[in-house]
């Protein structure tokens, strides 16, 4: 009878072992790895909302016995925050779709600190494999529930011809607001379809509907992106033009106004110049 278990107990453990590599099941997701580390954070208002600002501390032995030391800060809505007070001895919780992170700490007339520690969800992990993104990392899951990715937001990107994202690009997606509804709006203005890297580029430099409104309003219309995106990177806006219109110059390119802002030509220069003659 003995033996007859022990070979029962064998033939379960060789078919768990099976059934694992048969579905490449990752060890990230069987061991609910967790992480730890430190955050510092104060409450503060924007955009209307109250907002914790949080910055959080890590510091991991790797497998050759290395340290390694990391910190990242982010806003995270305080109506999203389960347990928060923000004047007292305080555990809250964010949880979202790719993981939980649980803060303990104390805090102060908004300003807290504490430890943290985050465990990501299996079953967030399964969905994703089944999108195709089979090497999930802790460190990835952490940035997902921080930022919010989610296989909702993965379908909703996927439903307008966007597909196969990478991960860092899906995290950064979220982190500038790249959704459904900003590409939307690039398309209401005008413009076909654009990659990716060039929707997050416009966000990261504030090119919206306003900035072009204000650009046609100074009679440049029917700009490309690449030019508007120039436009703004070096500060060429309606106060910028109405100046040098003042000084004079009244039918300057695009280009031009490019040009004098990448070298420095400014109200005070031109001034300055003219004073020396």
């Amino acid at each position: 009878m003995r033996r007859i278990i022990v070979m029962a107990i064998a033939g379960v453990c060789l078919l768990i072992g099976v059934l694992a590599a048969s579905l490449k099941l990752d060890p990230i997701v069987t061991a609910q790895e967790t992480r730890k580390g430190e955050w510092v954070g104060r409450v503060r208002e924007r955009d209307g909302r109250s907002k914790l600002w949080v910055q959080i501390y890590e510091n991991r032995e790797s497998k050759d016995g290395r340290e390694h030391y990391s910190q990242m800060s982010f806003d995270l809505d305080v109506q999203e925050l389960s347990g928060f007070n923000s004047t007292s001895t305080s555990q809250f919780t964010l949880k979202r779709e790719a993981g939980t992170i649980v803060f303990d700490g104390l805090f102060k007339d908004g300003k807290g600190i504490g430890d943290y520690t985050f465990t990501p969800n299996a079953g967030f992990v399964a969905a994703m494999n089944s999108l195709g993104y089979s090497d999930l990392k802790p460190e990835k899951l952490f940035s997902m529930t921080i930022f919010n990715v989610t296989t909702g937001f993965i379908n909703e990107m996927k439903s307008i011809g966007y597909t196969n994202i990478p991960q860092d690009k899906l995290i950064s997606m979220r982190i500038f607001k790249v959704d459904k509804d900003f590409v939307r709006d690039v398309e209401s203005w005008g413009f076909e379809k654009q990659s990716l890297d060039k929707l997050i580029s416009m966000r990261v430099h504030r090119l919206d509907g306003n900035f072009i409104k204000e650009v046609e309003a100074m009679g440049f219309s029917k700009l490309s992106l690449d030019k508007l995106m120039s436009m703004r990177i070096h500060r060429v806006d309606a106060k910028f033009v109405n100046e040098m219109k003042g000084l004079g110059f009244q039918n300057l390119t695009v280009d031009e106004l490019i040009r004098m802002r990448i070298h420095g030509v400014d109200s005070n220069f031109i001034r300055k110049m003219k004073g020396n003659q």
